[in-house]
Formats: C-alpha cells, sequence, structure tokens
C-alpha cells in the first residue's frame, strides 16, 4: 500500500504525463482540469529534477578499473584515461571541459 506521500507522487504524475501529452499551454490545461497553475509548475520542475538525477547517477553495472605503473612524466608526457573499451589521451594544457564531455558521452553509451 502506499503512502499518501507516494500516492500524491503518483496522482501527479499522471497529470503531469497527461499535460505533456495534451499539446496544450500549461494555463489552459491547468484551467480545464482544475489544476492550480502553480502546483503544476512545481510537480513539473520535481520531475524535471528527478529524472535529470536518476540519468546522471551511477549504474548498476560495474565497469572495472585497472591500475597501471605510471611512466616517469617528461615534458612530452601524457595521460591515457580508459572509460570501458574507450582510451582518451590527454596532453599538458588539455582542455578540462573538453575531457568531462568526452567522459560523459562516453559513458552513456557503455
Amino acid at each position: 500500500m502506499l503512502s499518501p506521500k507516494e500516492q500524491r507522487q503518483r496522482e501527479w504524475e499522471v497529470r503531469v504525463s497527461d499535460f505533456k501529452s495534451s499539446g496544450l499551454k500549461m494555463t489552459h490545461w491547468c484551467s480545464a482540469n482544475h489544476v492550480s497553475l502553480e502546483q503544476m509548475k512545481y510537480w513539473t520542475r520535481k520531475f524535471k529534477t528527478i529524472s535529470a538525477i536518476a540519468s546522471i547517477a551511477p549504474s548498476k553495472s560495474f565497469i572495472p578499473l585497472i591500475a597501471i605503473e605510471p611512466a616517469p612524466r617528461t615534458a612530452t608526457s601524457s595521460l591515457v584515461v580508459q572509460v570501458g573499451f574507450a582510451s582518451i589521451e590527454l596532453h599538458p594544457g588539455f582542455d578540462p571541459q573538453l575531457l568531462r564531455e568526452a567522459v560523459e558521452a562516453i559513458s552513456r553509451s557503455c
């Protein structure tokens, strides 16, 4: 049996889903369905946040990390980062934002 909080969340999941599939503007849908516009905005944001967190949460699959003895650093040394079967070679002065984006893209496809 669902708690009152879980029941309310389920009801709002249905309402938000109905709204999104309706093709109506939020104000029109809320008016037609006797739902508070502010509550609809709140629950829409809440489910968007929950969805975003779920999409970045670590998956339950395990990706092994293999530690390799590093080679001595030289002026031309590089670092190789392995994500699953993909590897990324980094050189001094690499762009950290580009690395983040690459790792995220690779992680999503693994």
